[in-house]
């Protein structure tokens, strides 16, 4: 905490089969997942901060299941300033989400509903391994729902976003896509993915 800007304090997770790192955002018994940039030489397995320099010390294998290139790594991991553009904090509402960004955003970008798109599904837990991808509103049937956003609302503090969805509802996996530029005029893009398994009060606006 305070040497790793908007990050610091938060969680990080490591993908062992995909070498890489994302920051785990919380609310309460809700979390998801953003990919952190970069990737590791060899399957991400163990992470430790040096109290004396502040930065993160990552070891991996190579092993079952990786796209690991080498058969082990020890990497550093640091905070060099930059300016770093993703999802940083969320709060789910019975009528829509709100997402926290670490940067002021455009306005006008940020309230087009266009810059944004949302799906939803569920897993069937079973004895085999793994699952496809499973309809919230109808179990029976593979894939994926669309989650249709009416209305997106740029908050006062210039960084929060509320989408505002018909209803949310528990689900095992949402997917919400982000096409956005920031108050200096940066583009990014991406995709943070979340479970929602308790759904707070609507959000008055």
């Amino acid at each position: 905490k305070g040497k790793w800007g908007p990050l610091g304090g938060e969680l990080l997770h490591f993908s062992y089969g995909r070498c890489t790192m994302m920051h785990i955002v919380r609310d309460g018994a809700n979390g998801g997942a953003v990919p952190l940039g970069g990737r590791f030489l060899s399957g991400a397995c163990r992470g430790r901060f040096n109290p004396k320099d502040g930065h993160l010390y990552v070891t991996g294998l190579l092993g079952w299941q990786t796209s690991a290139i080498r058969d082990g790594c020890l990497q550093r991991v640091r905070f060099t300033g930059e300016p770093i553009r993703q999802p940083i904090g969320m709060k789910i509402h019975a009528n829509g989400i709100r997402l926290t960004f670490s940067t002021p955003l455009d306005k006008k970008i940020a309230e087009d509903i266009d810059s944004w798109a949302a799906e939803q599904w569920n897993y069937k837990w079973t004895k085999n391994y793994g699952s496809k991808d499973w309809s919230v509103k109808n179990p029976a049937k593979q894939g994926r729902d669309a989650v249709p956003i009416q209305s997106a609302q740029l908050l006062p503090d210039g960084k929060s976003v509320f989408l505002q969805m018909a209803k949310v509802v528990p689900v095992h996996s949402m997917a919400i896509q982000y096409n956005l530029d920031t108050t200096q005029g940066k583009i990014f893009k991406g995709t943070y993915y979340l479970t929602v398994n308790e759904v707070g009060k609507a959000l008055e606006k």
